[in-house]
C-alpha cells in the first residue's frame, strides 16, 4: 500500500505521536496544529503529513516550548526547530521519533542515518537495547492494535534485521579453548527473529561460534545438526504459543537423548519448557539476564 493512501485515526495517531486523544483536541480546536480530513461517509481522518506533523508539535512542546508559540510556526520552522533540536540535545526518546516519522514515510534512508548516527555516538549495543528494543515493542503494540499497516511493520522489521547481520558479520572469532559452539533456531511455527539475531550478535561478540539455522525450523532437523556439530548449548526464543505442546516435546526428548548439551530458552513463553525440570534445560526470566549469560 502506497503510504499516502493510509488514514489514520485519532486513536492512531494518539498511539504513534504519545499525544493524548484529548489534548490532540485541544491542539485542533484551540490552536489549528493538525486539520483532520474527511470521508465521504463524514468520518474524520488523518494522513502521514498529519502524523509526522504532529510529532514535530509534540517534540517541540516536549522540550519547553509552549503550544502557543509553536502554533505561530509555518511547517518548515517547525522542522527547522526541531532539527536544530535534535543536533543540540538528541536523546532515546526523540531517537524513537524519528525513527517512528520514517516507518509512516517508508523513508529507508532517513532511517539509515539517524540509525547510523546513534550507533556511531553511542555504540551497537546500546543503541539496541534502549533505543531499538522499546521502539520495536512500541511498533508491536501500535501493529497489534491497528494503527499501522503490515506492510509500515515489516518496512521497519526488515531494515533492524539488515543492521544485525551487518553487526553479526563484523564480529570477528578467534578460536580458543573458552570458545563454545552454539546452535541457534526458532523452531516450528516461531517467525520473530529479531530477538534471536541480536542475542547472536551478543554471543559472537563475546568469541562464541554460531552456528545459526534461522526461522521455522522443522523439529526433525535439530537432532541431525546436533549430531554433526557437536554443540555446546542450543538457544532458541519462544514468543508464539500455537504449537506449544510440540515444542515441548520435541525439545524435552532433545535434552534427554543429548546430555551433555544445554538446551537455552528465552522469550515470553521460555517458562514453558522449565516445567521439564531437566538439568540441562534453562529458562530466561528477562532479557537483562540473557545479556549478563556468559557461554
Amino acid at each position: 500500500m502506497n503510504s499516502s493512501q493510509i488514514k489514520y485515526s485519532i486513536s492512531d495517531i494518539a498511539k504513534l505521536s504519545g499525544v493524548k486523544a484529548h489534548t490532540i483536541r485541544i491542539w485542533e480546536q484551540r490552536y489549528g496544529i493538525v486539520k483532520p480530513k474527511r470521508s465521504e461517509t463524514k468520518i474524520r481522518y488523518y494522513t502521514d503529513e498529519d502524523v509526522k506533523h504532529l510529532m514535530n508539535v509534540s517534540v517541540l512542546n516536549r522540550n519547553g516550548i509552549k503550544i502557543s508559540k509553536i502554533a505561530e510556526l509555518c511547517t518548515t520552522e517547525i522542522q527547522n526547530k526541531v532539527c536544530n533540536l535534535e543536533n543540540v540535545c538528541c536523546t532515546h526518546q526523540m531517537t524513537m521519533d524519528q525513527l517512528i516519522k520514517c516507518m509512516v514515510s517508508f523513508d529507508e534512508m532517513l532511517f539509515e542515518k539517524i540509525l547510523n548516527a546513534a550507533i556511531i555516538q553511542h555504540g551497537f549495543k546500546t543503541v539496541m537495547l534502549e533505543i531499538i528494543y522499546p521502539f520495536l515493542e512500541r511498533i508491536g503494540i501500535l501493529w497489534l492494535t491497528g494503527s499501522i499497516t503490515p506492510a509500515q511493520e515489516h518496512f521497519i522489521t526488515n531494515l533492524v534485521r539488515q543492521k544485525i547481520i551487518v553487526a553479526i558479520d563484523g564480529q570477528v572469532v578467534a578460536q580458543n579453548s573458552s570458545t563454545k559452539r552454539i546452535v541457534m533456531l526458532l523452531p516450528q511455527k516461531e517467525m520473530h527473529e529479531l530477538s534471536l539475531l541480536f542475542f547472536a550478535y551478543l554471543f559472537k561478540s563475546l568469541n562464541n561460534q554460531i552456528i545459526y539455522l534461522g526461522v521455522n525450523v522443522p523439529f526433525a532437523d535439530i537432532q541431525p545438526v546436533i549430531d554433526v556439530y557437536q554443540p555446546d548449548y542450543i538457544f532458541s526464543v519462544l514468543t508464539s504459543s500455537m504449537n506449544m505442546k510440540q515444542t515441548i516435546q520435541a525439545f524435552t526428548i532433545t535434552a534427554k537423548n543429548n546430555k551433555d548439551l544445554k538446551l537455552m530458552f528465552a522469550g515470553s513463553q521460555a517458562f514453558q519448557l522449565s516445567k521439564t525440570k531437566l538439568s540441562n534445560v534453562y529458562c530466561f526470566s528477562s532479557l537483562n539476564e540473557v545479556i549478563k549469560f556468559r557461554p
